[in-house]
């Protein structure tokens, strides 16, 4: 995985960069790795979404999406 490369072994950002980047699939993945992994993957799909409806909506209402 990429954590090798960079040499990231903290598993909050572990679940943090799964959640965020896979969605689902990842965060199936990141429960078999550890538990905490799959805690904070579940909380960023989450986190994410919520940011993603809330600025859409601020942005259609400033004008600046059609």
């Amino acid at each position: 995985m990429i954590w090798k490369l960079f040499h990231i072994t903290d598993p909050v950002a572990k679940g943090i960069s799964i959640g965020t980047a896979a969605h689902a699939i990842g965060t199936s993945k990141a429960m078999e790795t550890g538990e905490v992994e799959g805690a904070m993957s579940s909380l960023s799909i989450v986190i994410s979404g919520l940011c993603t409806v809330v600025l859409a909506n601020v942005f259609k209402l400033a004008g600046i999406l059609l």
